[in-house]
């Protein structure tokens, strides 16, 4: 059988092989490697919770959910519903330092974020309770006084006006109808067509559209990374304990801004891929 078929099979390095494909993981006692088949060069380590991993920014990108106005300004459904929407502001500084690595990686980035029909035909009874617990409280597609909640082409769908500028045209946007990116979007063909492989996490609410979606990424056998102090979210503090928990222990790592911008040059023992140059090994879409 080919050695690439045998799952935990041992590579010659004395790493345990994850999966039987050519997105498997080699797994070292100190690392996890992300992309052992590269043999382009440009690995990085990224020391990581639970475990550092190593990985290429060009199978990486940047997904940030939910920056937008009716979450983190004054005015928006966050603050008209009673809950903090200061909380939400304090994802804004690491996202724009996520954005900021991202940029000079020349990594994807993608904005993943609520654009609902302005007659609500895309919404069934759960979604619309999820932002409407009582008659009295405003919920999707109802005025405020900055306009309607979390509709297209409205004020309160529209991004933070710190990361507005920050937009490039060449950007992926995302538009979604479920707290789930991937649901009725065409978040995965991005992905599969780009060789998008790893995403990176950032946005709010972490413990809802946050985590949902990327809960659905490692479902569908993305490599997913949790950066923690670019999420935030109005819920009790231990919603995001919760989430940041989980993203270690089952969905795949976490780690901090210092620590993604600080990812050091790979030098171990498959720096150049497992592969010999004389027969490359392809990494498509998935």
């Amino acid at each position: 059988m080919n050695k690439h078929r045998e799952i935990y099979s041992r590579t010659e390095n004395g790493a345990v092989q994850l999966a039987a494909g050519v997105d498997r993981w080699h797994l070292y006692d100190d690392y996890v490697h992300l992309a052992p088949q590269d043999t382009t060069g440009g690995l990085l380590r990224f020391d990581a919770q639970l475990m550092p991993f190593v990985d290429h920014p060009a199978q990486q990108a940047l997904v940030i959910v939910d920056m937008q106005n009716d979450f983190l300004s004054p005015g928006g459904w966050t603050d008209a519903s009673g809950l903090d929407y200061r909380k939400c502001r304090a994802a804004l500084p690491g996202v724009i330092r996520a954005l900021e690595v991202a940029r000079q990686r020349q990594m994807w980035v993608i904005w993943v974020y609520w654009h609902n029909r302005p007659d609500l035909r895309n919404l069934g009874a759960p979604t619309l309770y999820s932002f409407k617990h009582k008659p009295s409280q405003k919920g999707i597609g109802e005025m405020l006084e900055r306009g309607p909640v979390l509709t297209e082409g409205s004020w309160g769908a529209r991004m933070a006006d710190e990361l507005l500028p920050l937009m490039r045209p060449e950007d992926v946007c995302v538009e979604k109808v479920r707290m789930n990116g991937f649901v009725g979007t065409h978040l995965e063909q991005v992905l599969r067509t780009q060789g998008i492989e790893t995403l990176l996490f950032a946005g709010v609410n972490i413990d809802q559209c946050v985590t949902s979606t990327m809960e659905e990424a490692y479902f569908r056998d993305y490599n997913t990374v949790l950066i923690e102090d670019a999420c935030a979210t109005s819920s009790p503090d231990y919603c995001q304990q919760a989430v940041v928990f989980n993203a270690r222990n089952c969905w795949g790592f976490s780690l901090t801004t210092e620590q993604l911008a600080a990812a050091t040059p790979f030098s171990g023992p498959e720096a150049a891929g497992e592969q010999s140059a004389a027969s490359p090994e392809q990494r498509p879409g998935k």
